[in-house]
């Protein structure tokens, strides 16, 4: 057999079974019930969908889903309404999962574009750390793609601030500030210091952070300042490298206004203990970035 008409097949089987997974009545909608049959399936289709792989079948199956399941679409969208956090977060999971591919997220954004970000947009604004972590994942796959509509950028643009907040607040966390050793607590905080700066450094090359640049420097020297002192820090190599990649790539292009806030806020010592730094499997790609970004600051005075 023919190797992509076997994924098709398979591609076609693994969105037969998801599309019925997620579907739901009205009546399953108008209560969003977590207890009953109809949901619990559901949430499993959700679970699946999040997990899907970026291989040549799971792009098959998300175009097979938005091609022949609009109704399940919907409904995956829909959740995003609902008052449970737990589902609100498995629908976003979900939908970011589809953004992944950028034929799969243009045909979501288009036919859905509006009622995602508003609720993503709720998401980042409210308290639950879970949500805002889910939410702005799914909002950086969106910007990374997403360059044709000045509009939506416009209001995704409006999460910088609170972007900034979730890696300031997560690195102003104590230990015993949660249960102690709860590893899904230490998973959703790496995420709070992650998945914010791939959303700004997604954004950044589509529109200006100038509006929010005092907290997106100031979320950096957390990060970098973290990266120094922490060592132990969970993900601190991948925090490092996302941090000085969004430092060196805002004293590129926005020196003037950058680097004297850069000075101001007394960043460069920190900058400067961290190009010394080595990160297993990094190639010394945070301490070159380090250095440039010291350079530039120099070259600017």
């Amino acid at each position: 057999m023919d190797g992509r008409l076997e994924v098709e097949i398979e591609a076609y089987g693994h969105a037969t079974d998801l599309m019925h997974l997620l579907d739901l009545g009205e009546s399953d909608k108008a209560t969003w019930n977590m207890k009953s049959e109809a949901m619990g399936r559901f949430v499993d289709g959700l679970t699946a969908l999040a997990a899907l792989a970026c291989d040549d079948r799971g792009v098959q199956v998300r175009r097979m889903l938005l091609a022949q399941g609009a109704n399940v679409v919907q409904h995956i969208v829909d959740a995003l309404k609902c008052r449970d956090v737990l589902l609100k977060c498995k629908s976003a999971s979900a939908l970011g999962s589809i953004c992944m591919c950028s034929e799969a997220c243009a045909e979501l954004m288009a036919a859905h574009g509006s009622a995602i970000v508003h609720g993503l947009m709720r998401m980042v604004a409210g308290k639950n750390r879970w949500a805002q972590g889910d939410a702005i994942f799914v909002l950086g796959w969106i910007v990374r793609w997403k360059d044709d509509n000045a509009e939506t950028l416009e209001a995704i643009a409006a999460a910088v601030p609170n972007a900034c907040d979730m890696v300031l607040s997560s690195f102003a966390r104590r230990p015993t500030d949660e249960a102690p050793h709860d590893e899904s607590i230490e998973d959703r905080e790496s995420n709070l210091r992650i998945y914010p700066f791939v959303f700004l450094l997604n954004l950044y090359q589509h529109t200006s952070l100038t509006p929010a640049l005092a907290a997106v420097l100031d979320a950096i020297a957390a990060a970098i300042h973290a990266a120094v002192h922490q060592p132990t820090l969970a993900e601190v190599a991948v925090i490092a490298r996302l941090s000085t990649s969004l430092l060196l790539s805002l004293v590129d292009k926005d020196a003037g206004i950058v680097c004297p806030l850069v000075l101001e806020k007394k960043m460069l010592p920190d900058v400067a203990r961290l190009s010394r730094r080595r990160f297993d499997g990094d190639d010394d790609l945070v301490g070159d970035q380090c250095r440039v970004v010291m350079d530039l600051i120099v070259k600017s005075r």
